[in-house]
């Protein structure tokens, strides 16, 4: 764990690039936490001895931990209790949520980051030397994290009170620093078979657990030293008594805080009696014990080298020196434990984010994990779940709601480069106080459209959202990509989505000018799948019915087929540019045995094709050789039809 302290120092990377020796570099920002960098174009005027080749472009990220496969865990599982919390919040409105249930969702949190620090101990623990890069680095963040947020629940989220704060911040030394386990270790498994207490650790392991408050270990300890008797009351014996008669505070068990000071200040007067009385003199170690039970500073200061750090003999000397001390005045004692370290310029970056939060500053936490850790994910985590708590004075202000929001979209953004991970970005932006509407719809217009199906994928997300607009803007994109590819039929589709009625009419005239030219429809099969939807606009509608002359006719319905094309042409739901093709598909209709159009039927094609002929505008438009072929269509037709005409009345 001492390690740990070293994690907030600046890594720096270094880009070798020859192009760059005799200028700067320029930066753009890509979004996210990318930055491209390259050498900037020199004037022309100014002397460049750069050597001609190739610029390069270098991709940097930075804070990458997001976007570690170790990581992923992490997200997701945080992320379903960060939704789950969300949820309750909605079913409370405007009630602050109960302090057991924030404690439920705190231990969630902390058991996920538990988890997975210990997954990557076990990887690592696995390949030996060849683990993967930057491996061990996210264990000692994981394990710096869990230890931030362990002290922080007690003191946030717990709000314990008088005496109860100080045995849980005693636990979570004993978790955190397992120094004492280490040692008794050491001393009890000799590989050499050497008796405990002629080990050099023997009696550091003692005082390690009498330092952590684990005092019937440390009796165990004591009984395996050889001059230990049960039979005489020795020093040894003495001590035993002191540290087996020690109080401790049972809040949970009706022990009110009176009654357990009145028996901690008669117990330490004979811890002090038995000192002074040189009870202790003959054994010193002994006389090192029974100091630490008097609460003697002096030996703190002798034994801070063991204790590690400030703040694990903060919670040693107020054990032994004010255990029933208040939650708000932990503090003030930490000026004395620093200086035994060398005083605050010695903090090192978790220092201070600990001395934070033994000061009750909330604020100044979230600040310092902000500048000291590598991701968003503590401060944010942490800052979502005491908002609404109301258990924290004057923190669920206007102020702390901007904060949350800047925390939420920090988190999210540092996110936004992994595509799995689009569901879950969208969750905690949309879990913005004011403006998560507004983050969504930025979110999604920054995301390339480079697929179809990460398209759809957006598309779900603006539908969970309802995101219209922007939906309909991803659709008119793709619908637009689609025309300039020539892809018209998938260009229908997706101006369908958009729910765009002028762009479906301006695709729609473009797939009929395509049929005027060459007779076919290339994607006319795309019109069976539209549905009502045709009916947003006249072309499309034109379509839909087209389609279903060629489908009838195709199934030898000849007289359905008949009348709707026939509908189609008097109706005028067809353009003019059309309906000599339409005329013509009568033809075969025509010289069918029997008659599909009467005498009334005929007569409205013929009106058509006579409207048709005197159209001077669109016959100006043909060139010569269509102009020609154009009216050998029109005597054609109006021959088959002048035949027809007298079949039906003659039948």
């Amino acid at each position: 764990m001492d390690e740990l302290v070293e994690y907030h120092k600046v890594n720096e990377m270094v880009i070798r690039d020859s192009s760059t020796r005799d200028c700067n570099m320029i930066a753009c920002w890509q979004g996210g936490n990318k930055i491209m960098t390259f050498a900037p174009a020199l004037p022309d005027n100014q002397d460049n001895f750069r050597q001609t080749g190739p610029v390069y472009l270098h991709n940097v990220q930075l804070n990458t931990d997001m976007e570690h496969p170790t990581s992923r865990k992490l997200i997701n599982e945080s992320h379903m209790v960060f939704a789950s919390l969300q949820q309750m919040r909605k079913e409370v409105k405007d009630k602050s949520l109960d302090k057991s249930l924030l404690l439920k969702f705190s231990r969630k949190y902390r058991s996920i980051l538990h988890s997975n620090f210990l997954e990557i101990r076990l990887k690592l623990e696995g390949e030996h030397e060849n683990h993967e890069a930057g491996l061990e680095q996210q264990m000692k963040l994981y394990s710096m994290m869990e230890l931030i947020w362990s002290l922080c629940e007690i003191l946030f989220v717990e709000n314990l009170p008088d005496g109860a704060v100080l045995l849980q911040l005693v636990e979570w030394c004993k978790w955190h620093f397992p120094l004492a386990d280490e040692l008794v270790q050491e001393c009890t498994r000799s590989v050499d078979e050497t008796p405990p207490a002629s080990h050099p650790s023997y009696w550091d392991a003692v005082y390690a657990l009498v330092l952590q408050g684990r005092v019937s270990e440390a009796r165990d300890m004591l009984k395996l030293h050889p001059h230990y008797q049960t039979q005489v009351y020795d020093s040894f014996s003495s001590i035993d008594e002191l540290l087996r008669k020690m109080p401790l505070f049972s809040f949970y068990q009706g022990q009110s805080t009176a009654e357990f000071e009145m028996k901690w200040r008669h117990w330490q007067d004979e811890c002090l009696k038995r000192l002074h009385d040189g009870d202790f003199d003959t054994v010193i170690e002994l006389k090192t014990i029974c100091k630490i039970l008097c609460g003697d500073e002096e030996v703190f200061h002798q034994l801070s080298e063991l204790s590690g750090s400030w703040y694990r003999i903060l919670i040693t000397y107020l054990l032994y020196t004010n255990p029933t001390i208040n939650l708000y005045d932990l503090h003030y004692h930490s000026k004395l434990c620093i200086d035994m370290y060398g005083g605050h310029t010695e903090l090192s970056a978790l220092d201070n984010i600990l001395l934070a939060a033994f000061k009750f500053d909330v604020s100044q936490v979230i600040r310092e994990c902000c500048i000291h850790l590598s991701n968003w994910w503590l401060p944010t985590h942490l800052t979502d779940l005491i908002y609404y708590s109301e258990l924290i004075p004057n923190y669920s202000s206007e102020n702390s709601s901007d904060l949350r929001d800047f925390l939420l979209v920090q988190y999210a953004n540092a996110m936004s480069g992994v595509e799995s991970l689009w569901d879950v970005v969208a969750s905690y932006l949309a879990s913005c106080s004011t403006e998560s509407n507004h983050y969504l719809a930025l979110y999604v217009q920054r995301i390339p459209l480079s697929s179809e199906k990460k398209v759809a994928k957006i598309l779900r997300l603006c539908e969970k959202y309802q995101l219209t607009t922007e939906a309909q803007s991803i659709c008119k994109q793709m619908a637009m990509k689609a025309l300039t590819n020539k892809r018209l039929g998938n260009a229908l589709l997706w101006c369908i989505k958009s729910n765009d009625s002028s762009f479906a009419m301006y695709i729609a005239d473009q797939m009929l000018t395509e049929y005027a030219q060459t007779g076919t429809f290339s994607n006319i099969d795309v019109i069976d799948y539209l549905g009502p939807t045709i009916l947003m606009s006249e072309r499309l509608t034109f379509l839909g019915k087209y389609r279903d002359f060629h489908r009838l006719h195709g199934e030898e319905k000849f007289e359905e087929a008949g009348r709707l094309l026939l509908n189609l042409l008097v109706s005028r739901i067809a353009p003019m540019e059309l309906w000599l093709s339409l005329l013509m598909d009568a033809l075969p209709l025509l010289d069918k045995d029997k008659i599909i159009y009467g005498v009334e039927e005929t007569s409205s094609l013929l009106a058509c094709l006579n409207t048709l002929d005197q159209q001077d505008k669109l016959f100006s438009k043909l060139s010569e050789s269509e102009k020609r072929n154009h009216l050998q269509r029109i005597k054609h037709l109006r021959l088959s039809l002048t035949n027809n005409l007298a079949r039906a009345i003659v039948s």
